[in-house]
């Protein structure tokens, strides 16, 4: 008995060992993407272009200071420079911007996951906390434009998978 339950466990680890993290699916179908942001002061490591469609942002702060991620849709006929100068005169985002997901603040070491859906389009990723000289992390740097670009593939449907 304790050999069959070991057996029937070691194979479904072994399944999900071997399932990449991003091929994972939803129930309709649709691919989740997963993106990997490094959080330093005061900077993201976090790819430019991404596809669009449901999307993981796990933000690992490797920083000193508390950081987290705001990630904020960037209209037709703006630039990161106004965007930019907006939060780093109010330490806030533009009202003209609009606020798509955030992390929670995470310490040294932490990490936080967000899950959300992004259309295609320009997004910025920022940190707006004050650093201790009351400045911004936004405004010392911390922020990136990613676009968005065509959907993440479709898995194959699991009938097509079959093979007779």
């Amino acid at each position: 008995m304790h050999s069959t339950a070991r057996t029937s466990l070691a194979c479904l680890v072994a399944a999900l060992c071997v399932t990449p993290i991003g091929a994972q699916t939803t129930a309709t179908g649709e691919r989740i993407q997963y993106l990997r942001v490094i959080a330093k002061d005061y900077v993201f490591d976090a790819p430019a272009n991404v596809a669009s469609g449901i999307t993981t942002i796990q933000l690992v702060n490797q920083g000193a200071d508390v950081h987290h991620v705001t990630v904020v849709a960037l209209p037709e006929g703006k630039t990161v420079k106004e965007f930019f100068d907006v939060t780093r005169n109010s330490g806030r985002a533009p009202a003209w911007s609009r606020q798509i997901a955030q992390t929670p603040t995470i310490p040294n070491g932490g990490e936080s996951f967000l899950t959300f859906r992004m259309p295609p389009g320009r997004y910025i990723l920022s940190c707006l906390i004050p650093a201790q000289d009351g400045r911004s992390h936004v405004a010392k740097g911390m922020y990136q434009m990613i676009t968005a670009t065509g959907p993440v593939a479709a898995a194959p449907a699991a009938a097509a998978r079959r093979r007779p």
